[in-house]
């Protein structure tokens, strides 16, 4: 999106002579996502009007009564000579994609098919760009800000884009007011930053290779009546379960024999791990097992199992387990009240907990909080068929909103307890209800409204026109939701 810029005083200097020049087409506007590619606008802006180009960007405030679309359309039709396109993951917003519409009607209208010039800032896939730029050049300015540069220069110099006898002083006094406006909203208080790591906390002490009397077919059999976290190597059964849980786990069966022992310290640092081929063979094994006794845990405290569209599993609240909203306080005193259900027009949404069991730095659990669709509160809708829905349904739903919903979905399962017994019988395995967190010098001061589109019932009404199948096709958002 633009605004204007009205230079203190500028000369037009063609660099090729031969070349023509509309007639009143000056200027080098930037489209780009507001707020999301502000920093890179920024920074391009002020080396373009550096090289003495007059530059129209939205980091500045349009005038007070400015109809906003009335003078984005005048700029591009009238006094825009290129227009620079920042590619993001966020180019598919509304602003953007009318700015796109009005630049490949210039385009058309000038004659001038490198009007819009592409720039890519992010990991875009050049087959997903927006139809008006499929077909043209794009400059990478990924991963490296500065490769954009010289291209972009050769770009306009050879187009006889216009420049400034001066630099834009304007412009550079609001790109660094900006700058400065940024700084000043860092303060010299400590903050307490929350991850999405929980620690496995207590750790298993102990993992168990067993072997059984009778033929293997008896015993896989039997295996596979047991509820018990395992994995089969080499014809024994590991597990992290007590001899005797696991013995009883599965009914009437062989007796079991003890084979290997092996102390989890052992396992993480590939000392005496026979009959594990490596280390790595054995942490493999040891992950796998822990992702087991995550989604026991989860079904046992009554969550039900979701599978996402690229295949991760997790787990989500279904309506009726959970009565009202999750409250609790946490270390720092600041309290926490979170539905992790609700409802959307005919369908229910609940809060779900993705979790993947990791061994470095640290045993942990890295788990973050997403959303998952029913109609009846217990079925969930196929991710595959929701993902698009779920992805606008969380659109206005910032990190702290997402971190206070994990938190809460924590603390529920744990039940106000400082840590979530994962075990499968009398041994030790647990997950740590909080998770680990650091102190910093600084804070940050965020005075943005944020307008809410869920009320006190967990229902969410949006302020945008949906189609039938929920979702604008306008909308994106991060399906994973930070925390």
């Amino acid at each position: 999106m633009a605004v204007t810029l009205t230079a203190e005083s500028y000369f037009l200097q063609g660099t090729n002579p031969g070349m023509s020049v509309p007639a009143g087409r000056d200027v080098v506007l930037i489209t780009h996502a507001n707020p999301e590619d502000n920093m890179f606008s920024r920074w391009l802006g002020a080396r373009l009007s550096a090289a003495g180009y007059k530059v129209w960007a939205d980091l500045r405030s349009l005038r007070g009564g400015d109809d906003f679309w009335d003078v984005i359309d005048e700029t591009l039709r009238t006094v825009t000579i290129k227009q620079i396109v920042v590619v993001s993951p966020h180019i598919a917003k509304s602003g953007v994609k009318k700015e796109l519409a009005i630049g490949d009607y210039m385009s058309k209208q000038l004659n001038d098919p490198s009007f819009m010039i592409p720039i890519r800032v992010a990991e875009v896939g050049f087959g997903t760009l927006p139809p008006e730029l499929l077909r043209r050049n794009v400059i990478d300015a990924f991963p490296n800000w500065a490769a954009c540069l010289k291209p972009l220069l050769e770009t306009l110099e050879d187009a006889c884009v216009p420049r400034l006898q001066t630099t834009d002083g304007a412009l550079l006094r609001s790109l660094i007011n900006a700058q400065e406006a940024g700084r000043l909203a860092i303060l010299e208080e400590p903050e307490t930053l929350w991850s999405n790591w929980f620690a496995i906390d207590p750790l298993p002490e102990m993992l168990l290779l067993f072997g059984a009397k009778g033929t293997r077919d008896q015993f896989e059999r039997w295996l596979k009546s047991s509820g018990v976290p395992h994995v089969v190597h080499s014809g024994l059964a590991a597990t992290f379960c007590d001899p005797a849980s696991f013995q009883q786990s599965g009914g009437n069966g062989p007796e079991l024999q003890t084979r290997f022992r092996i102390t989890f310290p052992s396992l993480l640092d590939g000392n005496d791990i026979d009959p594990f081929v490596n280390r790595a063979d054995a942490r493999v094994h040891v992950v796998n097992m822990l992702r087991q006794h995550w989604d026991r845990a989860m079904s046992v405290r009554g969550l039900q199992r979701f599978e996402f569209a690229a295949g991760r599993v997790g787990w989500f609240f279904p309506d009726g387990l959970v009565d009202g909203p999750v409250k609790f306080v946490l270390p720092d005193g600041r309290k926490v009240s979170r539905l992790v259900s609700g409802k959307f027009k005919d369908r229910r949404w609940h809060l779900c907990l993705v979790a993947k069991p990791m061994l470095w730095p640290l045993p942990f659990f890295r788990v973050h909080a997403n959303m998952a669709l029913s109609q009846d509160g217990r079925t969930p809708l196929p991710g595959a068929q929701t993902q698009r829905v779920r992805m606008r349904l969380t659109k206005s739903w910032w990190n702290d909103k997402w971190r206070d919903l994990l938190l809460a979905g924590m603390n529920w399962i744990a039940q106000g307890q400082s840590s979530i017994n994962i075990a499968a019988g009398s041994e030790s395995l647990g997950v740590s209800s909080l998770p680990l967190r650091m102190e910093t010098a600084v804070s940050y001061r965020a005075e943005e409204v944020r307008s809410s589109e869920e009320d006190e019932s967990g229902e969410i009404w949006l302020d945008s026109n949906l189609d039938e199948d929920g979702f604008a096709d306008d909308d994106q958002a991060d399906p994973e939701g930070t925390a």
